[in-house]
Parts: C-alpha cells; sequence; structure tokens
C-alpha cells in the first residue's frame, strides 16, 4: 500500500526540521526562495521556548543575548550554521529540544501526526 498523502510542509515546518538537522551536525541546503522574515519569526520562537530548555545559566544568557540580537537584527537559518558549532552542547540541546517541541505543534495543527 502506498501512502497518497501529497501534503507538502509548510515553510515554518521546513525551518524547524532544517534547525534540527543543523543541531545535528547535518549540512542543510536552504532554498534561496526561503522567506527571511518568516525565518526571523520561527526561530524567535525557538530561542524563547530554548531558554527554558537549557540546563545552566550561562547557556540560557547565550540565548537570551542571541534572541534579543534576532529580535533586533533578524537572523536565519545560514546565521544557525554559522553560530552552533561554537556553542555548547547544552545551547544547541535546548535549541533542538525546542524546535522539536514546536515542530509536533505544528505537525497537529496541519493533522500531520
Amino acid at each position: 500500500m502506498s501512502d497518497t498523502n501529497t501534503q507538502f510542509p509548510t515553510p515554518e515546518q521546513y525551518i524547524l526540521v532544517a534547525l534540527i538537522d543543523i543541531c545535528r551536525g547535518l549540512r542543510v541546503n536552504v532554498p534561496v526562495d526561503l522567506d527571511k522574515k518568516t525565518q526571523s519569526n520561527v526561530l524567535k520562537d525557538v530561542l524563547s521556548s530554548a531558554i527554558s530548555y537549557s540546563e545552566k545559566q550561562e547557556s540560557m544568557q547565550v540565548i537570551s543575548e542571541e534572541l534579543f540580537r534576532c529580535a533586533k537584527e533578524g537572523c536565519t537559518l545560514h546565521d544557525q550554521m554559522k553560530i552552533l558549532p561554537s556553542q555548547s552542547p547544552d545551547v544547541i540541546n535546548a535549541k533542538m529540544v525546542a524546535a522539536a517541541y514546536l515542530l509536533k505543534l505544528a505537525n497537529k495543527e496541519q493533522n500531520v501526526i
């Protein structure tokens, strides 16, 4: 039996999956037409959620500063590809857990689950 569900992911779902892959250390090819404002909005949501998932006070501070920068200047998946390799495992894990949680909510909203 083949699954005939041809539902495509929303840009938000794509961004969340891409961020999870980036956190896992995978190389992600981001489409050039992926809206930067949407990326920034999704990443702000991830960062604001990630603060509560971090275990260390220093990690909370790093994520808070990144969220402030993102809110002020905007942020993209390309930015994440650049900064994640230099961030602590706690920060990376917090971002990945937050992205996975938001993806679960987005999937539920789209009746994907």
